[in-house]
């Protein structure tokens, strides 16, 4: 009865959910959720589809010290060929103690209408975990530095030094700036253009940035950042400066005309130290790597300033792609690029659907590329594809290649040939258009037995999505009211069912209950509940695409329950984790890790091996079986 009433509560729920986020979309998000008592994480809040934010009001942040922000940020994305805008507010954040931590939902104000983004959960631990990379935290290597470990080589100035009558403003300005740097200037529409952003600087100081810039009119590929602060130096002028990168994009321009790369804001705890004191230390010249708060420099010696730097915005202009030659079906792709057709079989039945892929891979801006359109042959009914992006963005282009699986059904037996499919791009190389093409794939559909099919295909599962999307977008709190109604109605019905349960419990003799009682201790028996019976299912019909999927969710629902974790949860440490806790042996761990893995290989590759599920079904069973000897 329970699990009846949590499959039918999960899809209302899902359903309104769905409704409400059909449109403007207000979220936040964290870089780690588990990091260290000294580390950072960086949280982030977005609007997304908006035409106009009024405002967004950041959660109560107590439990840390805001290190940077809020910061700005602000862009278009381009998205299976829609371009989105969005904003957001971002912070690097430090715990002020360990514990469990929630972040409440931040609140914003888009188009007129109000919004709460999701809370989020952050773990901090005594000892450091390493998972504060993704931060964004910029920090001078003068400051917190380990005694104990070698320092970096850095090329050594006395600009710190502060001399009588030296105005430190005027310092600042001649010693450090911010400047943005493209590899070209002028670009055609698709090409792309890595944009740098530097902090060149002769002082010792703590920086952070306050402000990202934007990128409107670009998609935007943030490039692979190294694990450290490393820098290099560079001359300007006839004077050598330490460089550090702040941040490093790719961008690919969706509009032509002269296009703006917005304005970095850093902001810097410039530290001085007066030179009639830095003359009493003999051997400070000689160390320049030791923090000021190790030098014995009394308080008076020392002037900090604080300066807020500016990058100057850089434009580039965007040509538009040549007119002549350009083939009648381009579409804006730009690279070089091939393109390959498989089908999932080339023999089924009439009761069978049918899966066509078109793989497109190269280098170029492949994340721009839409569905190539197909001529289908008479007989034969395609519907909507699924996109799949594998890409690598740390290569200029990013290379890779993107997947489109299209579904179809065959109304009647016979052979039939699915056509070629071309696209056509241009060659930046070779400065002219380009177009492929796929071979043809033959198919033979013999009778089947007539009987409907068990399961609607994928393409006809979206389409009826996006009619019930279009018929409840003006009537969402119709909708919410009625689903709660709906909950509340279920639950009452839930408790009269328990108490009638329990009341014939009552009845049943001692001994009986004595029984029931060891049975429940024990927990519920493996042969008694199968939490792999959907997946179960699936194998004995032979679909391989949705063995995988219910496998992968039945799976981590099954360890979340057993492991007593939320779903959000459930990843590699969380699991090992909460195994080794209950007493479970590595060996069991490891082997469901790789199990783990394979179910995940198998959900992303374009067509799932039917061979294996067989031998990945009882490696699971088996795993289950034996995790439930152990007691909670």
């Amino acid at each position: 009865m329970k699990q009846a009433l949590q499959h039918f509560i999960l899809p209302l729920l899902l359903l309104t959910g769905y409704c409400a986020n059909a449109q403007v979309k207000f979220s936040a998000s964290i870089s780690s959720p588990e990091i260290g008592r000294d580390e950072y994480v960086q949280l982030k809040l977005t609007v997304e589809n908006a035409d106009e934010v009024q405002q967004i009001v950041p959660p109560n942040l107590k439990d840390f010290i805001i290190i940077s922000g809020p910061n700005q940020e602000s862009g278009m994305a381009m998205i299976n060929g829609a371009v989105k805008k969005y904003v957001g507010l971002s912070f690097i954040l430090k715990p002020k103690a360990t514990g469990n931590f929630i972040i409440a939902g931040a609140l914003a104000k888009a188009d007129a209408g109000d919004y709460k983004a999701n809370s989020v959960k952050i773990k901090v631990t005594a000892q450091a975990t390493g998972n504060n990379q993704g931060a964004n935290v910029f920090l001078s290597p003068f400051s917190g530095m380990d005694p104990f470990t070698d320092p970096v080589p850095q090329s050594t100035f006395n600009d710190y030094i502060l001399r009588q009558g030296e105005n430190p403003a005027d310092k600042i300005k001649k010693n450090m700036f911010v400047r943005v740097e493209a590899d070209k200037k002028s670009a055609y529409v698709g090409e792309p253009v890595v944009a740098t952003y530097k902090l060149y600087t002769r002082l010792k100081s703590e920086s952070n940035m306050t402000k990202n810039p934007s990128f409107n009119g670009f998609s935007v590929l943030d490039m692979q950042q190294p694990l450290n602060m490393t820098y290099h130096t560079e001359k300007i002028e006839g004077r050598e400066y330490n460089v550090y990168i702040v941040r490093k994009v790719q961008l690919y321009p969706l509009l032509t005309g002269n296009l703006e790369l917005g304005i970095a804001e850093i902001e810097n705890n410039v530290q001085f130290i007066k030179a009639e004191y830095a003359s009493r230390q003999p051997d400070f010249m000689n160390d320049m790597f030791r923090d000021f708060a190790d030098a014995t420099i009394p308080p008076e010696g020392v002037e900090i300033q604080k300066v807020t730097l500016q990058s100057k915005p850089l434009t580039i202009l965007v040509k538009p792609l040549p007119g002549a030659a350009r083939p009648a079906g381009f579409k804006g792709a730009v690279g070089n690029f091939s393109i390959e057709t498989k089908v999932e079989k080339n023999n089924f039945t009439t009761d069978d659907d049918g899966k066509m892929a078109v793989i497109i891979a190269g280098e170029g801006n492949l994340q721009m590329i839409n569905a190539p359109e197909i001529a289908w042959p008479q007989g034969i009914e395609g519907f909507d594809p699924k996109a799949t992006d594998d890409l690598y963005k740390g290569t200029i282009p990013v290379s890779g290649r993107k997947i489109f699986e299209f579904p179809f059904t065959v109304a009647k037996p016979g052979t039939y040939t699915l056509p070629s499919v071309e696209l056509s791009f241009f060659d930046l190389k070779e400065g002219k258009y380009k177009t492929v093409r796929s071979n043809p794939v033959d198919i033979t559909v013999t009778k089947g037995t007539g009987k409907p099919k068990m399961l609607i295909s994928e393409a006809n599962q979206r389409s009826k999505k996006n009619f019930l999307a279009r018929f409840f977008s003006n009537r969402l709190r119709v909708v919410s009211l009625i689903a709660v109604l709906i909950i509340i109605g279920l639950i009452v019905w839930l408790k009269r069912d328990t108490k009638k349960e329990n009341q014939e419990r009552e009845a049943i003799p001692a001994t009986e209950k004595k029984d029931e009682t060891e049975m429940m201790a024990g927990d519920v028996l493996p042969e008694q509940v199968n939490p792999l019976a959907i997946t179960e299912e699936c194998l004995l019909r032979e679909d391989a695409k949705l063995f995988y999927s219910h496998l992968n969710q039945e799976l981590k629902t099954y360890l979340a329950n057993k492991l007593s974790l939320g779903a959000e949860e459930i990843n590699r440490k969380n699991i090992a984790g909460q195994l080794d806790a209950k007493g479970i042996s590595i060996e069991t761990a490891k082997e469901l890790q790789t199990l783990l893995d394979e179910i995940e290989w198998q959900l992303y590759t374009p067509f799932a091996d039917k061979e294996k599920m067989k031998g990945i079904y009882e490696k699971a069973n088996s795993l289950v079986q034996l995790i439930n000897t152990y007691r909670s």
